[in-house]
């Protein structure tokens, strides 16, 4: 899954600012989340867009060129989250940054679960797709990686490996959000309230570093 700590840009060029071509990506994160790229279907797509079939063939020439649109837009939307709130805290010690950009982390994985059920759908088999995500999180996961090591070496976090640490980290923030339907009717939490939020961050924060 995407990582909190550090930012890379993304791999493919920033899109246009076509609103049509924005509004067909919109749909696309949202049915390929929701039903795999296998599920879902380019006319399922321009159905939800709000656009024609021959339209969305003019700005996708094929599903796999749609798909990596869809996955580039919200890693892009992950970057830029996570890399303005990592340029307000330049000068701050690690530990500080770690716990700021986990709590920022848990907050954009509540209001986009579409990235780690698109990582999730992915994940299951070997692929091309999964190739162009791992692409995407490499750098992030690197990044984290290193922070996360450093601050076990400082003792700041338990001494395990960093690779767990980090599958720890992105199990846990997403997960209630993910699984947003199933929170809801196993335990009569709200997984979209501000309230919830906060305090699925706060443990979080209290499971990794201990406070």
């Amino acid at each position: 899954m995407g990582s909190p700590v550090a930012t890379s840009e993304p791999r493919a060029t920033r899109p246009s600012a076509d609103p049509t071509r924005e509004r067909i990506v919109a749909a696309a994160v949202e049915l390929f989340s929701e039903r795999s790229f296998e599920g879902a279907t380019q006319r399922q797509i321009a159905t939800r867009a709000g656009v024609t079939q021959p339209l969305l063939n003019y700005h996708f020439r094929s599903k796999e060129a749609l798909w990596q649109a869809a996955v580039d837009s919200i890693f892009e939307l992950l970057n830029q989250t996570m890399g303005d709130r990592l340029t307000g805290l330049r000068g701050v010690d690690d530990l500080t940054v770690a716990k700021l950009l986990v709590r920022e982390f848990v907050t954009f994985s509540a209001h986009n679960p579409q990235l780690h059920r698109i990582i999730t759908q992915e994940s299951k088999v070997d692929s091309s797709r999964m190739d162009y995500l791992v692409a995407h999180v490499r750098p992030l996961y690197e990044q984290t990686a290193d922070l996360l090591d450093r601050l076990a070496r400082d003792g700041a976090v338990p001494p395990i490996p960093a690779p767990h640490l980090y599958y720890i980290l992105t199990g846990a923030g997403p997960t209630m959000f993910v699984l947003g339907p199933e929170c809801r009717r196993l335990t009569g939490l709200d997984p979209a309230s501000d309230d919830v939020i906060e305090a699925h961050a706060d443990a979080v924060c209290r499971l990794l570093f201990g406070d």
